[in-house]
Order: structure tokens, then C-alpha cells, then sequence
């Protein structure tokens, strides 16, 4: 009940505060960025002549839309994408890329089976697991609105008993030219369609942008607020549970009940950059020469690990407890980093044909795990410091070549000896006649291990690696080419990996290890992405190869596919409409499972888990500044062995309707 009213108070502050007129569309077309000749390989094209926006068939206001480089702060200009098309995917995990693991429910802990897609250990590893639902400095999108705007969604799916909810709500507010305010909000209830497998999550936050000639601003503050009930996954070796795909969900039994993972945390962030230049003369431009760049980001996060059923929970990973201890294990990571930088500014004299960026940083941590005594009651601390300095070698103007070479250096502390070295170059190249996108990227990155891989301290697993692991080196080189009038994407890359640290489920057991000194690994993966179609039948499709040389160390599906068959078209020349069908298919491989204790996905060579069309049919609709959908998930669940699983031991939910309204307010 608190819940419906929360929803219906923040829809009705909105309604009656802001009168609605015509929906805004946002792109990065706006006067406040230089006009870009090239587009960006990972941005849209956008072609005003012929894009169809909405049944009303109006080109929208330009109103600048923009993410930041967290490191600096640096603005990139994006798309407001209007999900015009597609929108049922917004409301899937699948939705998030081409091949995605997860728990069933939305909210659950998930991770991408692209290898490439996947970044390196964070500080605080539990994060990770939840990263597309975590907002962050670089993810946030800043918007400068001439009027203000909101949006409000509401997805749903299935019944009261196992119903599945999501609610955002967005709203910019442009003071002036120069200053905008916005606030966001993302409500996550999911009852679960299986026993004990709950996920609620709130967050919120608050951003604020000033953006002038001489001088810019940019302020992020986030709240995270996630519970994920623990299920240990279906157990089908019980008597009394129905088999996958048959009977209720709700009558599978279960490993575990009465458990949770709590993550709690927060995130302060300001960038100040102060521009020094010159007024072009005889004009009132102004020409920025060099900037002076203050950076202070702090961030804390807790983990905490509680359950009520220590019996089945001591069953799960064959632990004999005498004692009979509770399971409370808190784990937690904090953070005060704070980067100063200069900048000599691209094109501030015609000569200049690159900005040249250096910078300091230094980042103070304190990490918390149980004691190894009263573990359930008390903690240790441990802290640590790192000093980096870094440059930015970049030209991001003209068509022929552009590029940004990248170098960052631990000189003191724990990361000393630490580095990343990078490199991104892109240019243009005439195919009959159309331009085409190339693009080549690579790195060298030298990882000192983080230090919940080298201590671990909980009722369940506990190792201390100080000296056991070696630093993780990693060297990759990829490319793409991007053909916009034939709307084709072919990208690759390969890697090599020394000493790649992993967690590893022995085979036949329930213990866990951390995998140091593994020597060398190489993965190649290559991807195209492909939109075809012919009057108003559209044929959308991605596929992926990947090969791993050590599967033990690194798995990873061979084949990934990604198909969407549609038709789009106006009807009565006020609704849009897209009307389709589509799939998802990994080939069969020893996926990676997730242990509850750790809040991790680790590897093992149990259970085999893919060769399953994952598909939904579904409709959806646009309608001024409303736009919704309705589907039916997972409507193959009969196929085969109805081996619905991303995870082993976690099947995706089973076939439910689902739909999903977003409606935006401008004034």
C-alpha cells in the first residue's frame, strides 16, 4: 500500500506541476557542442530528411543531451534515445545487451557472456553483479532544457502472487542557459516467480550542470538501496518439486530459504573546470587556451550477508558448524579520491591540431570484513592509499583522424607499478561512394589484484592471498567499421591475459578457491550487427563468436545470436506501431554459476547451460508523448527439455504478459 501510494503522489506531483504539452525528443544536435561532420561509431545516424520520429512525423527541438568522463569530467554529447522502437527491451535484463546471465527476476545479480564486455575487478566486487541498474558519474545523462521536462514509466509483469514492477521517474529543470537541475528515481519490486527469489531496489539522484565559456560544473549525488533474496538456485533432486516448465513456479523447491544480500551505498561527485583564453577579436567568441580541472569523487558501499536458515545453508556448502554461529557476514569499502589536471585545449590557434591533458590523483580507501573471531559480531579495518598521474594525448575535430592516446601510472601506494596504457583511433573511408566509420582501439594494462581477491573473511569461505597472486597483465587490440547507409557493424578483437585472477568451484564440491598464476590466455571475439528490411518488414540481427584457449579460465559461449523480425508502420497517421517477434541463443557451455556467501559469479565445470531460444512476441505502440507495449515473455518455455536457464540452477521466469507505459511531460 505504501508502495502504490509513493507511485501515485510522485505521478500526480508531476501533472499538476508541469502542463503537458508536445513530447520533447532530445538529441546532441544542439549549438552548445562544436557540429560534429563524422558521427560517432557507438552513436546512431540521424538523418533529419527522413526520420520518421513520431505519427505526427516532426523533426524535435535540438536540446543538448550529455554524458561525462568521470575521470575530468569531460563533456560527450549522446542521443536522448525515445525508444521509439523496441521499448519491450527496456524492460528485460536480456534487454541490456546481446547475451546477458541472471537470476530470473529484474534486479537480480546478472553480468554480460561478452567477454569484451566486461570491465575489470572494481575495488568493491559485489557491485558488480548489479551494475545495469547502478548509476554512476559516467552513466548519468545530463540534460539542458529550455523548458522543463519529465518522464515517468511503469512496467509490470505477471500476477499479483509473483508480479514483477519497475516505476522511473526523470525531471530537468534549465534555470537558465547555463545551469540545469534534474533529478532521477528507479523503483524495483519483484515478488519472484520462484520460492525465496525476491528483488526490491530504490535509487535515486540528484545532478546539477553549469556550463559556460569560462568556467563548468558538473555535481552528481546517488543513493543505492538493493535486497536480493537468496534461493540457492531450483533444486530439482527434491521429490516434491513440479519439473521446470511444468506446474507452478512457486512449487520448485528451492537449496535455500530465508536469506538475503543487502547492498547499501552512495556516491558524492564534483567536477570544476576553469577555462583561461581569449576573446576572438572582433568577435565576442571565446577562445579557451588551457583549463585548470578539480575532481573530488567520494563513495561508500556495504555488503551485508544475513540468514535465517543456517541449516539449509550448512547443507548447501557441506559445512559442519559445531559452534552453530549465525550467518551475518558485512563486508564494506569506502572511498575519498580526489584528480587535479591541466589541459591545453585543441584548436585554440589553427596550428594547434591536438589537446594535450595531464593529471594527478589520489585516492584514499578503507575496506571492512568480518574478524576471524566473532565474525557474525565485530570487524576489522584495513586502510589503503594510491597515488596516479596520468596524460591525454587527444583530436577529436576534423574528419581524417581522430584519436585519444591514454596513459595512467600508480607512483605510490598499494597500486605502485600499476599502469594503463591506451589507444583509440578513427577515420573516415568512402565505400561506393558513402562514408564508413573505421575505427582501431587496444590497450596494455599491468593490475595489482584488488583486496577482496588477495583477503576474504565469512562463515563460509575465508583465504588470504597476499603473496600468492600475481599481478595481472592484459594486452588487447580490436577494431571496427561501421556503414551507415547499409546500417552494417563488424567489430573484433583478441587478448591476451597472464595471470588472470577468477574464482573456481571445484568440481563435485561446494568449496571455492581464487585461481592465481595461471599463466597465459587468449580470447578472440568477433561481432556483426546487421538491420535489414524491405517496406515495412524489418530484420534485425546480431551474432557473436567468441573463443576462449583456456575454457576453465575464461568461459565463454561460442556462438551468441540476437534475431528481432517486425513489421513498423502508421496507423490512422496518429499511432505508430512495431509488431514483432524475437530471440535470443547461446550456444551450450560451462557458464558461469553465482554463489550466494560470495555475492559473485564464479566459474564451474559441472553443468552445461544454452541451446534455448529465448523469445517474445510483443507490440509496441507511440502515441504523442506516450509511449507503451505488451508482450508475452518467454513463449518458447515448452521447447525441448524447457532448459530456460542463463545461470545453472537459475531459470529465467517462465511465460507471463508483461506491458510498460512512458509518458513525457514538457512545459
Amino acid at each position: 500500500m505504501k508502495r502504490i501510494a509513493f507511485t501515485l503522489i510522485y505521478i500526480c506531483t508531476f501533472v499538476l506541476a508541469i502542463h503537458a504539452q508536445e513530447p520533447r525528443f532530445i538529441f546532441d544536435n544542439d549549438s552548445t557542442f562544436a557540429a560534429a561532420t563524422t558521427p560517432k561509431a557507438d552513436q546512431p545516424i540521424i538523418n533529419k530528411a527522413t526520420l520518421k520520429l513520431d505519427s505526427l512525423n516532426k523533426i524535435p527541438p535540438a536540446v543538448p543531451s550529455w554524458k561525462i568522463n568521470p575521470l575530468l569530467g569531460e563533456r560527450i554529447p549522446v542521443p536522448m534515445d525515445t525508444m521509439l522502437y523496441d521499448f519491450h527491451r527496456e524492460s528485460l535484463v536480456e534487454g541490456q545487451g546481446l547475451a546477458i546471465a541472471y537470476l530470473g527476476n529484474w534486479g537480480s545479480p546478472a553480468q554480460s557472456k561478452l567477454f569484451f564486455e566486461k570491465e575489470e575487478a572494481s575495488l568493491f566486487q559485489f557491485l558488480e553483479p548489479y551494475k545495469f541498474y547502478y548509476k554512476t558519474p559516467g552513466n548519468q545523462r545530463f540534460l539542458s532544457t529550455k523548458q522543463p521536462y519529465s518522464n515517468i514509466m511503469y512496467q509490470s509483469g505477471g500476477s499479483r502472487q509473483s508480479k514483477e514492477e519497475r516505476f522511473t521517474g526523470e525531471m530537468s529543470i534549465s534555470f537558465n542557459k547555463n545551469l540545469t537541475v534534474g533529478f532521477d528515481i528507479d523503483y524495483v519490486y519483484s515478488r519472484g516467480f520462484y520460492q525465496y527469489n525476491a528483488d526490491k531496489q530504490i535509487s535515486y539522484d540528484f545532478y546539477a550542470a553549469y556550463v559556460s565559456d569560462k568556467y563548468q560544473m558538473h555535481a552528481f549525488v546517488a543513493n543505492n538501496n538493493y535486497t536480493h533474496s537468496e534461493d540457492g538456485g531450483v533444486n530439482f533432486n527434491n521429490p516434491d518439486s513440479d519439473p521446470l516448465g511444468k506446474g507452478n513456479s512457486l512449487n520448485y523447491a528451492t537449496n535455500l530459504s530465508d536469506t538475503w544480500s543487502y547492498l547499501r551505498g552512495k556516491h558524492l561527485y564534483t567536477t570544476n573546470k576553469y577555462n583561461l583564453g581569449y576573446e576572438k577579436e572582433g568577435t565576442q567568441k571565446f577562445i579557451p587556451v588551457a583549463s585548470v580541472i578539480l575532481t573530488n569523487s567520494y563513495t561508500d558501499q556495504r555488503r551485508r550477508f544475513y540468514s535465517k536458515d543456517i541449516e539449509g545453508l550448512n547443507d548447501f556448502y557441506n559445512f559442519t558448524d559445531s559452534n552453530g554461529q549465525p550467518v551475518n557476514d558485512q563486508m564494506a569499502y569506502y572511498s575519498f579520491k580526489n584528480t587535479l589536471g591541466i589541459s591545453l585545449n585543441e584548436g585554440f590557434r589553427d596550428w594547434v591540431k591536438f589537446g594535450l591533458t595531464a593529471y594527478i590523483q589520489q585516492d584514499n580507501r578503507l575496506y571492512r570484513k568480518p574478524m576471524e573471531q566473532l565474525m557474525w559480531l565485530a570487524t576489522t579495518d584495513q586502510k589503503e592509499s594510491s597515488t596516479f598521474i596520468g596524460g591525454i594525448l587527444a583530436k577529436e575535430k576534423g574528419e581524417v583522424l581522430k584519436y585519444n592516446l591514454g596513459a595512467e601510472f600508480g607512483v605510490l601506494g598499494y597500486d605502485q607499478g600499476a599502469f594503463k596504457l591506451n589507444a583509440d583511433i578513427s577515420t573516415t573511408i568512402n565505400i561506393k561512394g558513402q562514408k564508413a566509420i573505421v575505427k582501431a582501439n587496444g590497450y596494455i594494462k599491468h593490475l595489482v589484484p584488488q583486496y577482496f581477491q588477495r583477503y576474504f573473511t565469512s562463515k563460509y569461505y575465508n583465504w588470504s592471498e597476499k603473496d600468492s597472486l600475481n599481478n595481472t597483465v592484459r594486452i588487447y587490440a580490436g577494431g571496427e567499421i561501421y556503414i551507415p547507409h547499409t546500417q552494417t557493424r563488424i567489430s573484433g578483437g583478441v587478448e591476451n591475459l597472464t595471470d588472470y585472477i577468477y574464482i573456481q568451484r571445484n568440481q563435485g564440491e561446494s568449496s571455492l578457491g581464487i585461481k592465481p598464476k595461471q599463466g597465459e590466455s587468449q580470447v578472440f571475439s568477433l561481432r556483426l550487427d546487421q538491420k535489414l528490411h524491405y517496406g515495412i518488414l524489418h530484420w534485425d540481427n546480431q551474432v557473436a563468436f567468441q573463443k576462449s584457449t583456456k575454457d576453465e579460465v575464461i568461459p565463454v559461449p561460442r556462438f551468441s545470436i540476437y534475431t528481432n523480425l517486425y513489421i513498423k508502420t502508421s496507423l490512422a497517421k496518429v499511432l505508430t506501431m512495431q509488431l514483432g517477434v524475437d530471440a535470443l541463443y547461446q550456444t551450450k557451455y560451462h557458464a558461469q554459476g553465482y554463489d550466494p556467501a560470495l555475492g559473485q559469479f564464479v566459474n564451474q565445470t559441472d553443468v552445461l547451460v544454452g541451446n534455448f531460444p529465448f523469445s517474445t512476441a510483443y507490440i509496441n505502440l507511440h502515441l504523442k508523448k506516450t509511449r507503451f507495449f505488451l508482450m508475452m515473455y518467454n513463449i518458447a518455455q515448452n521447447y525441448g527439455d524447457s532448459n530456460y536457464y542463463t545461470v545453472p540452477n537459475y531459470p529465467v521466469n517462465p511465460m507471463i504478459f508483461k506491458f510498460g507505459l512512458s509518458w513525457n511531460f514538457t512545459n
